[in-house]
C-alpha cells in the first residue's frame, strides 16, 4: 500500500488516474458534496433568468417577448426546480452531473434560440449569454473531470452547432462567436486542478493513516516485547509488579482478596548442567505454558519472576482457593513428564509452590503477600520439594499496620502435595 500511495502522489502531471487499487477506494471514499450546494445555486440561476425576462422586454418589446418568456417560464424553471428536489440529501456525482447538464443545457437551448429570434442588434447580446451560462455551471459546480468533459463538450458542441446550423454569426461572420464559445471550455482546467488536488489531499490522508498504523502496531509491538520474558512468552517481572501495585492502588477486586502464588523449578541448575542449557530452555517453556493454563482460568496473571521461577496474581482468589490453585499447577507440571537426566532414568521435572492471599482492606503492603509466598515457597523446599505450601501474609516491620498486628505470627500450613 506504501508503494502505491508513494506512486500515485509521484505520477505525471497529466495522469489524473490514480494507480490500479487507488482509484476505486478514492471514489468508495471521497463522497459526492451535499446536494444542498447545487440546491442554492438552482436557485440563484432560477432568479437569474427570471430577472433576464427584462432584458427580453427591451430586446423584443412587450407583443414579441412572449416565445422566450414561455420557453423560461414553461421549460426552464419547472427543470431547475426538478433538479431542486432531485438534489435533497447527498445525491450521488453522477445524479449531481446530470441535473446540471440537463438543466445548464436547458438555459443555453432558450438564451440560443433567442439569439436566433431576435433582433440582429440584439443577437450578440444573447450569444455571449449563452456563453457565460455553461461558463458559470462549469466554473461553479462541483463536477469530477470526467463529468465536466461531458457538460463542457455538450455545452460547446451545442453552441457551436447553433452557430454554424443557424446561422447566428450575423453579417459579421461567426469568427467571434466561435471565439466566445472557448470559453466553455474555460471550466475544464478548474475541474482537472481540483480533481487533482482532491485526489492528492486523499492519497496525503492514507498516508497519514497508514504512518499511525504502522506506528500504533510499533508502539504495541514494544508494549509486548517491554512486558513479555522473550524466552517463555508470558508476562515479564515488570508487568507483574505493575499489576501488583496497580491492583492495590486501586483497591483490588470486589472482595478485596489477592492470592500470590511463587513457582520455582525443582534442581533446575542440576538438570542444566546435565541436559544442557537450550534443554534447560525448552523447560522453561514448557513448564510456562502448564503453568499457564490453572492461572488463565481463574482471570490471573502468570509471570516469570527470575531464572526459574515463576509468580502468579490472582485477584478475587482466597487463602483457601490459593492452596487448591497451587496442586493445580504443580500437578500440571508434573503431568508433562520431562525428564530430568540428574535425578536418573526415572526421574522428572517438578515445582515448588508458595502460595498467600490478603484482604487490602487489611492495611498490608505489595510486599507482605511477596514475602510471605517466598516464606511459603522456602518452606517447600525444605519440606522435600514437589509440595505446595501457603503462608498467611502479615504487615511488614515499620509500617502502619505492623504496629497494630506486632503479636500475629506466621502460620504455614503445609500440604502434602507429592505426586502420584
Amino acid at each position: 500500500m506504501h508503494a502505491l500511495i508513494e506512486a500515485g502522489l509521484n505520477r505525471r502531471w497529466y495522469e489524473l488516474r490514480l494507480p490500479e487499487g487507488l482509484e476505486g477506494r478514492y471514489h468508495a471514499e471521497v463522497e459526492a458534496p451535499a446536494g444542498w450546494y447545487l440546491q442554492s445555486w438552482m436557485l440563484i440561476f432560477i432568479a437569474f433568468n427570471l430577472l433576464s425576462l427584462k432584458v427580453d422586454l427591451d430586446a423584443f418589446g412587450a407583443d414579441a417577448m412572449a416565445v422566450p418568456a414561455g420557453l423560461t417560464l414553461g421549460v426552464f424553471v419547472p427543470l431547475a426546480l426538478g433538479s431542486i428536489a432531485l438534489l435533497r440529501g447527498r445525491p450521488s456525482a453522477r445524479l449531481q452531473a446530470g441535473t446540471v447538464l440537463v438543466t445548464g443545457l436547458a438555459d443555453m437551448a432558450v438564451v440560443l434560440n433567442s439569439a436566433r429570434i431576435a433582433p440582429a442588434e440584439h443577437a450578440h447580446t444573447y450569444l455571449i449569454l449563452a456563453a457565460i451560462v455553461p461558463l458559470v455551471v462549469g466554473m461553479i459546480a462541483p463536477l469530477s473531470f470526467r463529468h465536466s468533459l461531458a457538460f463542457c463538450g455538450a455545452s460547446f458542441a451545442l453552441y457551436v452547432t447553433s452557430i454554424l446550423s443557424l446561422g447566428l454569426g450575423g453579417t459579421g461572420g461567426s469568427g467571434v462567436p466561435l471565439l466566445v464559445a472557448s470559453l466553455i471550455l474555460v471550466p475544464l482546467k478548474l475541474a482537472y486542478s481540483r480533481e487533482w488536488e482532491t485526489k492528492r489531499s486523499f492519497l496525503l490522508g492514507l498516508r497519514e493513516r497508514a504512518q499511525s498504523g504502522a506506528l500504533a502496531e510499533a508502539n504495541a509491538r514494544l508494549t509486548i516485547l517491554s512486558e513479555t520474558d522473550p524466552l517463555t512468552g508470558v508476562a515479564n517481572r515488570r508487568l507483574f509488579t505493575e499489576r501488583l501495585e496497580s491492583a492495590w492502588r486501586d483497591d483490588g477486586p470486589e472482595n478485596g482478596w489477592l492470592c500470590l502464588l511463587l513457582v520455582d523449578i525443582d534442581r533446575f541448575k542440576l538438570l542444566n548442567d546435565t541436559a544442557g542449557h537450550a534443554a534447560g530452555d525448552a523447560c522453561l517453556v514448557r513448564v510456562a505454558e502448564a503453568l499457564r493454563g490453572p492461572v488463565a482460568a481463574r482471570g490471573g496473571l502468570i509471570a516469570r519472576y527470575g531464572g526459574e521461577e515463576f509468580v502468579s496474581l490472582l485477584p478475587g482468589v482466597g487463602e483457601a482457593e490459593a492452596r487448591e490453585i497451587g496442586e493445580r499447577m504443580r500437578r500440571a507440571v508434573a503431568g508433562l513428564s520431562i525428564p530430568h537426566p540428574g535425578l536418573g532414568t526415572h526421574g522428572f521435572v517438578t515445582v515448588s509452590v508458595g502460595a498467600t492471599a490478603a484482604r487490602i482492606a487489611d492495611g498490608l503492603e505489595p510486599g507482605a503477600l511477596l514475602k510471605a509466598a517466598d516464606e511459603a515457597l522456602y518452606r517447600a523446599k525444605e519440606g522435600g520439594r514437589d509440595r505446595v505450601e501457603t503462608a498467611r501474609a502479615l504487615p511488614l516491620p515499620g509500617t502502619r499496620a505492623s504496629s497494630r498486628s506486632a503479636v500475629a505470627a506466621t502460620r504455614l500450613v503445609s500440604v502434602a502435595g507429592r505426586a502420584a
